[in-house]
């Protein structure tokens, strides 16, 4: 392993991004002098070279970030430079430091930096973990508001992060603004369910989730409601039928696992889905059997096809065919 070599990954960039910004002020409180530098696509590997091989004149620390940086071309050029060969030499005065947040394992340089970099890996988190994550976020949030430590019963509690969560989805960007706005409104006291509603912007696909989860018992007017509540927050029909499609497919790799008799775990991994929403999402897949959704995606796809090809007519201004279609296909699930 390479000391001086560090490699961030995995597709939660919300911890991934913290992460960074961790060793990057603890680098700058630590060297006042050392200079800490960015490397990305639009540099060319010899720019990298030359930073990490030449010591700075007055012997600072440096500390070197390459975020989207790598490819198949500057990992030839390092190979062949003997790049990371002479990297340990400059452990005294350089350390580099890969961002890497999507990561193609089957990649040659893939594999050297799982195999040589010192990894941490950034996962998506379970819904267990994503509310751990929420209330512990809450709890810093409070201390910067209050300058104290929470009280009990105060700040966001697990009911709340539960609720929170499912309005709002796992997107930890979001999730950390919204528990930043809520704190505030609160001024450091509970954050009740009436002020997630009130202040809190919906998820669309949450949304959704409720649209097709109606639709499942065949609540006609409730989902057609849905529909129209989607539309008043201002998306559209065409954004509204796309989400509706994925989370059709969703239901279809979900039904296929289920079918297989495979857990939740092995479904995410399966299917590459978040493991939140394999687990929020199971419950409603079990509602629906393997033909139902098999027979609302053929109708779907129906739609879409006629879009396509001039049999729906829609303009900016006037989707009001599609919207019909859209709302048959509800009324049909209700018969």
């Amino acid at each position: 392993m390479i000391a001086n070599l560090l490699l961030l990954t995995g597709e939660d960039d919300y911890r991934l991004v913290q992460r960074r910004n961790f060793y990057r002020d603890a680098f700058r409180n630590k060297f006042e002098d050392g200079e800490v530098e960015f490397y990305d696509e639009s540099h060319a590997f010899s720019d990298l070279e030359n930073a990490v091989m030449t010591p700075n004149l007055f012997g600072s620390k440096r500390l070197i970030f390459t975020e989207g940086f790598w490819d198949a071309e500057k990992f030839e050029k390092a190979e062949k430079s003997k790049f990371f060969e002479v990297l340990p030499d400059q452990a005294e005065h350089c350390t580099v430091m890969v961002i890497q947040g999507s990561l193609d394992k089957r990649l040659k340089f893939s594999k050297f930096l799982l195999k040589n970099a010192k990894v941490e890996e950034f996962k998506p988190m379970e819904e267990n973990e994503l509310i751990e994550w929420m209330i512990k976020f809450a709890e810093k949030e409070y201390a910067l508001l209050t300058d104290k430590a929470i009280a009990s019963g105060d700040g966001l509690s697990r009911a709340m992060a539960k609720k929170l969560l499912a309005r709002c989805g796992e997107n930890c960007w979001t999730l950390s603004q919204e528990i930043k706005k809520l704190m505030m409104a609160s001024e450091g006291g509970a954050i009740t369910e009436a002020m997630i509603l009130e202040l809190t912007v919906p998820n669309p696909s949450a949304v959704i989730w409720d649209f097709l989860a109606e639709l499942s018992k065949k609540n006609v007017q409730k989902s057609l409601s849905i529909f129209s509540d989607l539309m008043e927050m201002g998306e559209s029909v065409h954004q509204i039928f796309a989400m509706i499609v994925r989370e059709i497919r969703i239901h279809a790799m979900l039904r296929d696992g289920l079918d297989q008799g495979m857990d939740a775990k092995s479904i995410a991994g399966a299917t590459k889905l978040h493991p939140f929403v394999v687990q929020k999402t199971l419950s409603l897949t079990r509602q629906f059997s393997k033909e139902q959704i098999e027979d609302l995606y053929d109708q779907l796809y129906a739609i879409d096809r006629r879009l396509k090809t001039g049999g729906i007519f829609t303009t900016t201004d006037d989707a009001g065919e599609f919207e019909l279609a859209v709302e048959k296909v509800i009324v049909g699930m209700g018969a």
